[in-house]
């Protein structure tokens, strides 16, 4: 059905929802152990309490989506590994069919935490190589490490061997800067001798203007941006809003991944029914305020699509 709402608010040029979203994002925390540039977290731009998610408050949420979810993204604006309660969230997530991915920067994986990853059923799990030796690598990801990240390719890979496991699939993703958009067959080469199954490259969200000095590659083929500073595509028709919703580890209920500060919540699962949030008036008076065809709200202003 909301599938159907899309092309209907495309026609009609009016917002019309129908169904339930069937693809959700559960934040088992939103602490991170690096402090990479441009990444909001990171920054410390979050003005958010320290939080993780407890095997409660998950049980809560996965209750509330897995009627209609189809995949869940168990990762939002932390670092998932620091919940020392993880590898349970993803059995719990695996034991009600849900199709789970999480994003990590693999500082946390060692040999028990890979063999568990496995064992506990995730079935995709991302992580970045954002560089091809330890001087590059922590050109943006501050406090990390090259090693770090390889190492944890390796330890996953070795444990899907290890166990006769086909997943998590690994999926490791290269954020195309000035640093590395000149090595990216050489970082792709090392990411598939680690082990991973996929290599991607992304643009860049930058959040500074140092960011754009700094990062922003050479070849706009690799850039969202123009070279003033503007979205090449900027969103003219939102489908995140019909597609998904978000649920922090407090269990607040946003409507994008965008709103990293949590600033439009919509309700919380300890108050209301998931359903009850996204059919509430509340809910229904900020679509209204997510661009069709032209950005008004800041958290529209730097989304990549």
């Amino acid at each position: 059905m909301r599938q159907l709402s899309i092309v209907w608010s495309m026609i009609t040029k009016r917002l019309t929802m129908w169904g339930s979203p069937w693809s959700f994002s559960i934040e088992p925390s939103n602490v991170c152990n690096l402090r990479c540039r441009e990444c909001f977290t990171g920054m410390g731009l979050s003005k958010r309490k320290p939080h993780f998610i407890t095997v409660e408050d998950f049980s809560v949420a996965i209750n509330q989506i897995n009627a209609t979810a189809l995949n869940l993204f168990l990762y939002f604006q932390g670092e998932p590994y620091l919940n020392p309660l993880f590898i349970k969230l993803i059995e719990i997530a695996h034991k009600n069919k849900i199709f789970t991915v999480t994003s990590s920067n693999g500082h946390l994986i060692d040999y028990v935490n890979a063999e568990k990853t496995v064992l506990a059923g995730l079935d995709k799990i991302i992580i970045p190589l954002d560089g091809y030796n330890q001087e590059s690598y922590s050109a943006y990801r501050n406090g990390g490490s090259f090693a770090s990240a390889t190492n944890a390719i390796k330890l996953i890979s070795n444990a899907k061997q290890r166990l006769k496991k086909r997943n998590p699939v690994i999926e490791v993703q290269c954020l195309a800067s000035k640093i590395t958009e000149n090595h990216l067959k050489e970082i792709k080469r090392i990411a598939l001798e680690c082990g991973a199954d996929k290599f991607c490259v992304k643009t860049m969200q930058i959040e500074t203007e140092r960011g754009f000095e700094t990062f922003i590659p050479d070849n706009q083929h690799f850039s969202r941006y123009t070279k003033e500073h503007q979205l090449k595509h900027p969103v003219k028709f939102c489908r995140r809003i019909f597609q998904s919703v978000v649920i922090t580890s407090e269990l607040n209920v946003l409507p994008c991944c965008y709103d990293k500060e949590a600033t439009f919540i919509l309700g919380n699962l300890h108050q209301e029914s998931l359903s009850d949030i996204i059919n509430s008036q509340k809910a229904k008076h900020f679509y209204k305020e997510i661009p069709f065809w032209l950005p008004r709200l800041k958290i529209c202003k730097n989304c990549g699509g």
